[in-house]
């Protein structure tokens, strides 16, 4: 993965594969607190919120696997709307997939460019994508869901939403 600009809040990217346990037969699965993920990876994916309490619910959770071509319509990735709830994209196969993203002054540049790079991201960011190679991208969106006699604000808190800052 190849990335430019500085830290944007609520943005995090990486490798999923890197993520894996290697002494863990290769299933492909990140699950839980699994002692294979770093502690301070993924923040938006909280398995046991503060408390001990089950991961919280989710709602208008979508589910995209897309094959991307660099002929796309330039127009499907640009003027993308103000993020809402979570979004993960993942690269995954071969390609070349950029994503950009604008918080305030701030700007960053990633290029999926190996199988299991993926960004993850969180409310109030602006972005937009392009494909610079066929890449086979698996798009996953969703919002937490606040518990009853919770807030939207204390519910999306609870639930990973608020981040203390992020790095491109």
């Amino acid at each position: 993965m190849q990335s430019e600009g500085g830290p944007i809040e609520g943005l995090e990217h990486g490798n999923a594969w890197a993520l894996r346990d290697p002494s863990q037969p290769a299933t492909n699965w990140l699950l839980g607190d699994h002692a294979g993920i770093p502690a301070e990876s993924l923040r938006f994916l909280p398995q046991l919120p503060p408390g001990g309490r089950p991961a919280m619910a989710v709602e208008n959770l979508a589910l995209k696997w897309f094959e991307h071509q660099p002929s796309d319509d330039p127009a499907w990735g640009e003027n993308k709307p103000l993020s809402t709830g979570r979004t993960l994209s993942l690269l995954a196969g071969s390609g070349a997939f950029e994503l950009r993203f604008r918080r305030g002054g701030h700007h960053c540049r990633l290029l999926l460019d190996q199988p299991g790079d993926f960004a993850l991201w969180g409310e109030g960011l602006e972005h937009s994508w392009r494909a610079l190679l066929p890449s086979t991208v698996l798009t996953l969106r969703w919002s937490p869901r606040a518990e009853k006699g919770m807030g939207a604000e204390a519910g999306r808190a609870a639930a990973g939403a608020v981040v203390q800052g992020g790095e491109c």
